[in-house]
C-alpha cells in the first residue's frame, strides 16, 4: 500500500506539472483534461491514505499536503466559470509544490486520531483551512506576477483573496468552537492560534484600507502569505516550538 501511495503521489505531481506546462503554452483543452485526471488521482490518494490510516487522513503534514490538489481543482474551476478568471496554471503550480512537500514528509503509516481530533469539527476545520491556504498561495503568486503584468495580475490576486477569506474566517471560528469542546476553552493563546489570528487580521486590514495604493496592496497580500507560511509550516514542523497543534510533537 505504501508503494502504491508513493507512486500515486508522484503521478499527481506529474499530472499537475503537465497541467501547468500545457496551460502556459495556451493548450487549454489539454490542460483542463489533465486537471481532471489530476483531481481524480487526488481523490484516489485520499481514499488510499484513509485506508492506510484507518481514519480520516488529515492528522499529519503529509496527509494535509496531499489534500491540496483535491480542493484546488474545484477552486480553479469556480474561478474560471463564475469569476471569469483563468488561473489554471497557477493553481496547478501550487498543487505541484504541495505534492513535492508531501513526498518530503514521512508517511506515518501507523498514525491514528488522538482523542482531541475525534470531533465533528475535524473535517470541516481542516478542509476550510486547506482551501483558504491554497487560495492564498495562488494569490501570492499573482501578486509576484503583478510586478511584470501589472494591474491585471493584481486584480486576479484580489479576486482569489475574496474567495479565500470566508474559508479563513470559518477555519478560525470553527477552531475556537472545537477547542472549547476539546479543552473547555475557546482560546488559549497557543502559538498556532496566535499566528492564525495574525494571518486573519492582515487580510482583514487589506479589505478595509481606504483606497490603498498598489504598493500597499502587494505588501499586505505578501505579508499575509508570510503569516500563512509561519502558521502552516513553522509552527507545525519546528521541533523546539511547543504547541498543542504541532505535527512535530
Amino acid at each position: 500500500m505504501t508503494v502504491f501511495i508513493t507512486t500515486l503521489t508522484i503521478g499527481i505531481l506529474l499530472l499537475n506539472l503537465a497541467t501547468l506546462v500545457t496551460a502556459v503554452m495556451g493548450r487549454s483543452m489539454v490542460a483542463r483534461s489533465l486537471e481532471v485526471a489530476g483531481w481524480c488521482s487526488a481523490l484516489a490518494l485520499l481514499v488510499a491514505n484513509w485506508n492506510l490510516a484507518q481514519s480520516l487522513p488529515f492528522g499529519n503534514m503529509r496527509h494535509v499536503l496531499c489534500f491540496f490538489p483535491l480542493v484546488l481543482g474545484p477552486a480553479a474551476l469556480y474561478m474560471r466559470r463564475v469569476r471569469g478568471v483563468e488561473l489554471t496554471a497557477c493553481f496547478a503550480g501550487v498543487a505541484v509544490v504541495a505534492m513535492v512537500g508531501a513526498l518530503c514528509m514521512p508517511m506515518q503509516a501507523t498514525w491514528r486520531q488522538m482523542p482531541a481530533l475525534q470531533s465533528p469539527w475535524f473535517a470541516p476545520h481542516v478542509t476550510s483551512y486547506v482551501l483558504a491556504y491554497g487560495l492564498l498561495a495562488v494569490s501570492a503568486v499573482q501578486v509576484i506576477m503583478s510586478y511584470s503584468k501589472g494591474e491585471v495580475a493584481l486584480r486576479a490576486a484580489d479576486e482569489v483573496v475574496r474567495l479565500a477569506f470566508p474559508f479563513l474566517t470559518f477555519g478560525l471560528w470553527s477552531g475556537a468552537l472545537w477547542a472549547d469542546a476539546a479543552w473547555a476553552r475557546y482560546w488559549a493563546w497557543d502559538i498556532k492560534e496566535v499566528w492564525a489570528l495574525i494571518t486573519w487580521l492582515v487580510y482583514l486590514i487589506y479589505f478595509h484600507l481606504p483606497n490603498p495604493s498598489p504598493a500597499w496592496r502587494r505588501g499586505l497580500l505578501l505579508g499575509g502569505f508570510v503569516a500563512v507560511l509561519i502558521t502552516f509550516f513553522v509552527v507545525n514542523l519546528l521541533p523546539n516550538i511547543v504547541s498543542v497543534h504541532s505535527y512535530a510533537q
